[in-house]
């Protein structure tokens, strides 16, 4: 259990940076259950060693029209949705795969929507991950590159714009399709702050550009921009 701060865009597509303070709360039971906002809820069907896999879900937060998000402590509320209505609350089910082979990982995922958006979205990267014991306990580290796919009713949801929305919102009409639709890279660090490791740090950084219609919607082509990043440093107290 802990909390964190995180500096990332306002919303997906947006040129402005928000920094937010959130809750860092992870639950497993023996090794097969995990559940944590970051990761969803999931379930280790195969776990063999090499290769894991099993259903999960997730929970995509609502995007506001207005722009509020609850957790923001810096930045005004973007006025760049006015117009667009808001995207709910979006729960997402699915299956995940992970095949790891030494150093190597790699991983997909795909979930489909039953609230909010209620489009299909789909996951795929590669991260090379190691231990750094130079200054003492191990540095659990990984790194490497990702790729987003998501449908047309995603993409509609986040990027498009709609007849009845281009007048109050001041954006052009703009009609989209599923396809991928981002691709970046992401590293982290968990960072052993005590001898018994009960106390860590994790760090997170995140890079990813917009591609295809998410990226040439009027939405972030007028109002924001196609390169999006994160950092963020999360303080954690493990109980077991």
């Amino acid at each position: 259990m802990g909390a964190g701060s995180l500096h990332s865009p306002a919303y997906e597509g947006d040129d402005e940076t928000r920094l937010s303070l959130l809750p860092n709360i992870q639950v497993a039971y023996g090794d097969r259950f995990f559940a944590s906002v970051q990761e969803g809820v999931g379930y280790k069907l195969v776990n063999d060693g090499d290769v894991v896999a099993g259903p999960i879900a997730r929970i995509r937060f609502s995007r506001e029209e207005d722009g509020d998000q609850p957790f923001a402590v810096s930045g005004e509320d973007t006025r760049d949705l006015v117009g667009l209505g808001d995207v709910g609350a979006s729960v997402e089910l699915g299956g995940f795969l992970t095949y790891r082979t030494g150093s190597l990982e790699v991983s997909a995922e795909a979930r489909q929507a039953v609230s909010g958006h209620k489009g299909f979205t789909a996951d795929l990267g590669v991260r090379w991950t190691g231990r750094n014991t130079l200054f003492g306990p191990p540095v659990i580290w990984s790194v490497g590159p990702r790729i987003r796919f998501a449908d047309k009713r995603f993409t509609s949801a986040y990027f498009g714009v709609t007849p009845s929305q281009s007048p109050p919102s001041g954006l052009p009409v703009f009609e989209t399709d599923g396809g991928l639709y981002a691709y970046g890279v992401g590293a982290t660090a968990i960072i052993p702050l005590t001898a018994d490791g009960l106390w860590s740090a994790v760090a997170i950084a995140g890079y990813d550009q917009l591609n295809g219609d998410a990226s040439a919607s009027p939405l972030v082509r007028l109002r924001g921009s196609e390169h999006q990043g994160s950092l963020g440093v999360f303080l954690s107290y493990r109980f077991f």
